[in-house]
């Protein structure tokens, strides 16, 4: 119980965060790119390798803060920093494994996107 409450909490103070900055950050520049949304998976992908790295290299970090901060903030910050941590990893491990995740999850992303858009104009579009 106590992990989903750690997840639950971190999930809903990085979505919070997420709004923030993004807003805070798009208010003060133009409005033809989303840089808002640019500084958060930058920020939210440097939370997420701090956390993971020094855990996994200096122990810093226990699996419950891990939870609240890794699993829980950074990912309702931005599910980009886990993309970029785990194609990183999978990079260093397997560059095949890494180029592949990358193309299925952008390729995948922007179809998904499509379909997505398709369904809404098939659902509301009136005869």
């Amino acid at each position: 119980m106590l992990e989903i409450l750690l997840v639950f909490a971190g999930g809903g103070l990085g979505a919070l965060a997420r709004w923030w900055l993004s807003s805070v950050v798009q208010k003060y520049t133009t409005p033809f790119f989303p840089w808002g949304t640019l500084a958060v998976n930058l920020l939210g992908s440097l939370l997420l390798g701090f956390i993971m790295g020094a855990s996994r290299l200096y122990g810093v970090f226990t699996r419950e803060q891990r939870l609240l901060l890794a699993t829980g903030f950074a990912g309702g910050f931005t599910t980009f920093s886990t993309f970029s941590y785990e194609t990183f990893m999978l990079l260093a491990e397997s560059p095949l494994y890494g180029l592949t995740n990358i193309a299925l999850n952008v390729l995948g992303g922007l179809a998904a996107v499509y379909l997505g858009i398709v369904a809404a104009r098939v659902i509301y579009t009136r005869p």
